[in-house]
Formats: C-alpha cells, structure tokens, sequence
C-alpha cells in the first residue's frame, strides 16, 4: 500500500511538472530573409511572407533602407508613395495563437502617430518622431492568444515604415483536464484501498 502511494504521488508530480515547462519566446529580425535585398524601397511588396508560424502581408524586405535611419539592419517594410501592394497596416497573422507580442517600428515619414492592434481588442498608439530624428519604438501587446497583429501609420496616402524585432510566445494552452481527473481518480482508489485494509482489520 505505501509502495503504491509513493508511485501514485511520483507519477502525478511528474504530470505537473511536465505540464508546466517554461516556454521560450520566439524573435524574428529579417537578417537571414533580408540580405540579399538593398536599400530602396521598390514598391514590390514580398508578401505573403511567412517566417516560422508568421506570415506577413503587405510590405517588403529592404536591409540598411535608405532614409531609415534608426534601424539599419534587415527590415520588412511598406511604403505608400509608389508602387503597389504594399499596405498599410502591414498585417501579421500567426498558424497558431500567441501572447506577449511585441515589435519594433520604425518612422520612415515625418512626425507620424502609430497603432499595433490584435484581434483580442488590444491596442497601443504612439507617435514617433521623424525619420531624420531616429523615430522609432518597441510596441507590446500582452494578450493571450493573439492570431493577428495589424500595424498602421496615420498618414493614410503616403505612408513610410518599417517593423523589427519581433518576439511572442505560445499561447498558454487550456489547463488539461486529464491532470485533475487523473487526481481524482487516485483519491477514489486510495479510499477504496483504505476502506478494504480498515474491513480486514
């Protein structure tokens, strides 16, 4: 009985402890998908773009763009002064659900207003300063089980940025419900075997 106890209490701390690993957060930076790209913006969007379980739409890759001064690394970004297909907002969807979004966004315009929203109804605003001034900013979104991020300029017509640095999550996954019924299950067990050792007493 105490045997059996033991393993019981063993199998099911290793049920939690298995159940609650940390999980690491994902980043994605454009290096590797933008490095055979120059510093022009072309107006020829690369879209869809997918990079693990994000798929991008609506702008292109550029590294050290020109007239983007606060991040000259290997971007993706969209623009509304010529060209086609390129959007704003640039829109991020994910394969499956994410939380604790975040992302660089740098101005490319003059002084201009941003706002990174998520299907959840979350959504932060920002205004930047001027390319020329370095504007730029990391935007967070803490919402759990984040399918879709949008990214917008307020300049409607004419729009100019680029995003970076992108880190998430996976989702928190529903509790199981296999762990407290495998719980409940032993305590039935073990009052049943109590119950039979106290009869033959």
């Amino acid at each position: 009985m105490k045997r059996f106890v033991v393993t019981l209490f063993a199998s099911y701390m290793l049920l939690i402890c298995t159940t609650a690993l940390p999980v690491t957060a994902t980043a994605i930076n454009f290096e590797t998908q933008a490095a055979n790209t120059g510093g022009n913006l072309t107006g020829i969007p690369d879209s869809p773009l997918t990079v693990g379980i994000a798929t991008f739409t609506g702008g292109e890759l550029r590294n050290g763009e020109i007239g983007l001064n606060s991040d000259q690394t290997g971007v993706y970004a969209s623009q509304g002064l010529f060209g086609s297909g390129e959007t704003n907002p640039l829109v991020i969807t994910f394969a499956s659900p994410v939380r604790a979004f975040s992302v660089f966004v740098a101005n490319g315009d003059d002084v201009r207003r941003y706002t990174v929203s998520d299907n959840l109804g979350d959504s932060i605003t920002m205004s930047l300063a001027s390319a020329g001034s370095l504007g730029a900013a990391t935007f967070s979104l803490p919402g759990d089980g984040i399918t879709m991020v949008n990214i917008s300029s307020s300049n409607a017509d004419a729009w100019d940025f680029a995003i970076d640095n992108l880190t998430f999550t996976a989702a928190t996954a529903a509790p199981e419900p296999r762990a407290p019924l495998l719980l409940g299950s032993a305590l039935v067990l073990l009052a049943v075997l109590r119950r039979k050792q106290l009869s033959r007493r």
